[in-house]
């Protein structure tokens, strides 16, 4: 199996009283600080932000991701964005 042809993970996302949130279907972290995470799921890149946001637990087998902190926002982007250009990512 190929790393285009991994089983799918489902999803999932739980946020208690906006502090704590356990999302389920997590395939890795991009980037994150404390005010922002990023993790790539089959759904599309998860895009968290907030105030003071901490990874608490990341388990790569399992695929569950649990955040704390002020969480203000969840979003989610396309799955498949395709490559941008030489020349669209000059002229950004």
């Amino acid at each position: 199996m190929t790393v285009n042809e991994r089983a799918a993970i489902p999803n999932s996302i739980v946020l208690e009283d906006r502090k704590k949130l356990t999302v389920e279907g997590v395939r890795e972290i991009g980037a994150y600080d404390d005010a922002s995470v990023s993790a790539e799921t089959d759904l599309g890149m998860l895009t968290v932000r907030g105030a003071g946001l901490k990874i608490m637990k990341m388990s790569v087998d399992t695929g569950e991701l649990f955040i704390e902190g002020e969480i203000s926002e969840i979003a989610y982007t396309d799955a498949a964005q395709p490559e941008s250009s030489f020349w669209s990512r000059v002229f950004r």
